[in-house]
């Protein structure tokens, strides 16, 4: 089981504004709670050289100042006139049950280098496959862009496409350490037999970027995630 796994599937939506314009540079903390424990987690985005972005994701686990465990994810991808070409995925997990994944995308050819552990798996590209982390940036740039109530990605998982299905449940103004937020609510479309829940707000103002997150897994375990600080192309982020 994944540490966290909540984290790494929706630590970060975001949009840009009306028309198609590149993603600002950000840097952002939160706090994650489940299982009892809770922890600060933080994520970056930036611009390492044109229309070429970086976005990170970490959380460290401690427990009486011992760190018992980490998640860290990156996406490397490039902005072509409002749409997300990912370039290269990581994932490592520390920890009882530590993990490693990476995924390499060679459009030029068509192909994706997956890896997990010790496995590895080269399978065909499509237009518009996505990696774990980059599908996040492209949901909030459809929301205002495509002006969309309903999105849905074919995301590259280790040997897999999986579907993604996503709607706007609702648009609310959100109570955060940063003050008042307009969000829109949206929650992930599973089976009627699923479980799983997942609930996101995004932040309307903010190029719709991540401030609170609910989910329960298959097994019932409950994660919240909620923003706590943040800059946003060198502005700090605040509320109404």
């Amino acid at each position: 089981m994944r540490l966290f796994g909540a984290y790494t599937l929706l630590l970060c939506l975001l949009a840009s504004s009306a028309q198609a314009s590149e993603p600002r540079p950000y840097d952002v903390t939160y706090t994650a709670k489940a299982l009892g424990f809770s922890a600060t987690a933080f994520r970056r985005q930036t611009l390492t050289s044109p229309e070429h972005f970086t976005l990170e994701n970490s959380l460290s686990l401690t427990v009486l100042g011992a760190n018992v465990g980490s998640v860290s994810e990156t996406s490397e991808f490039r902005w072509e006139d409002g749409t997300i070409v990912p370039l290269h995925y990581e994932y490592a997990q520390t920890g009882l049950s530590a993990s490693v994944e990476s995924v390499d995308f060679d459009w030029e050819n068509g192909l994706a280098n997956s890896r997990s552990d010790d496995e590895s798996w080269q399978l065909e590209l499509s237009p518009g496959v996505l990696d774990k982390l980059s599908y996040s940036v492209q949901i909030g740039q459809d929301i205002l862009s495509k002006n969309l109530e309903e999105f849905r990605y074919e995301v590259l998982d280790e040997n897999q496409f999986d579907d993604h299905l996503y709607q706007i449940t609702a648009r609310e103004v959100l109570d955060t350490p940063l003050g008042k937020l307009n969000t829109v609510k949206i929650e992930r479309i599973r089976s009627s037999e699923s479980r799983r829940r997942t609930t996101v707000w995004l932040a309307s103002d903010w190029d719709y970027l991540l401030v609170r997150l609910e989910q329960v897994s298959g097994s019932g375990t409950e994660t919240e995630l909620s923003i706590d600080t943040g800059t946003m192309g060198g502005e700090p982020i605040k509320g109404l």
